[in-house]
Formats: C-alpha cells, structure tokens, sequence
C-alpha cells in the first residue's frame, strides 16, 4: 500500500518527494497558491490526497481518502503556533499539524502531517510546505 515509488511519481508535477521509513513512508511537498485557490500539496496514490486552499484570515487543509476507506483526522493543538495572526504578526512560519487514521480492512494506516505556510503581504500568494509520515499498524492500535 505504502510504495514510495508510486507516491513520488504520482506527485513528482508538484514537487512532492517520498521515502521510506519504518514501516511506512514519509512524504514532502511545497506549493505557491493564491488566496482562496485550491491546490494539491501531497497525495498518496490510492489512499489518501491533501488538499490546502488559503484564505483572507487563515488557511484550510483539506484531506481526502483516495478509496473506500473511513478517515480519522484531527488537528494535532500541542503543535499549533501563531494560529490566528497575519502574516505581519507571526514572528515564524505558521505551523500546524494533524493526526490522521486510515481504516483500510486490509491494512490500517496512522500517521502525522506537517502544514508551514508564509505569506509575504496581504491578501498575497501563500508558501506551503508539508510533510507526513504515515506508517502501517495494526487493527487494534
């Protein structure tokens, strides 16, 4: 399920580089979007495509499970910095993280993905970059 070789080609039109980890892969990407676009940041073919879209005062992260599989995800708020001030009022990139579960009956998946974004001025082009180690585990975990 976790072939880093098909995440970094299905990803490789956006930058997104994967490698294997422990029981798992990890994967990173970055991306300009403008204000209010949509735009794919990381996907995982078959699994799993996250989405980010900036907004005039924040941000969203979109996932989106790739199959017929439920989604467990939730923001990670040890993890949050500067949420909620402009660009002007944050002294480092804002930073959020996610804990994520994917409940495929064959193998379940978990892991964690990094969102960083800047943006230069107001109502600007927003900086992402990401990462997300998602790792096989076992039903009961």
């Amino acid at each position: 399920m976790l072939d880093h070789a098909a995440a970094a080609a299905a990803g490789a039109a956006h930058g997104q580089l994967a490698s294997e980890v422990a029981a798992g892969i990890g994967i990173s990407g970055h991306k300009v979007v403008a204000e209010g676009a949509r735009a794919q940041l990381l996907v995982l073919p078959g699994i799993l495509r996250i989405d980010v879209r900036p907004l005039e005062d924040g941000l969203q992260v979109i996932p989106r499970v790739l199959g017929d599989m439920p989604l467990g995800w939730e923001v990670d708020p040890s993890a949050m910095t500067d949420y909620g001030h402009t660009a002007e009022e944050t002294r480092l990139p804002a930073l959020v993280a996610f804990r994520l579960a994917v409940w495929d009956e064959a193998q379940p998946l978990a892991g964690r993905v990094v969102v960083s974004y800047t943006r230069g001025a107001e109502h600007g082009p927003t900086h992402f970059s990401a990462h997300a180690v998602i790792q096989e585990v076992s039903a009961d975990r």
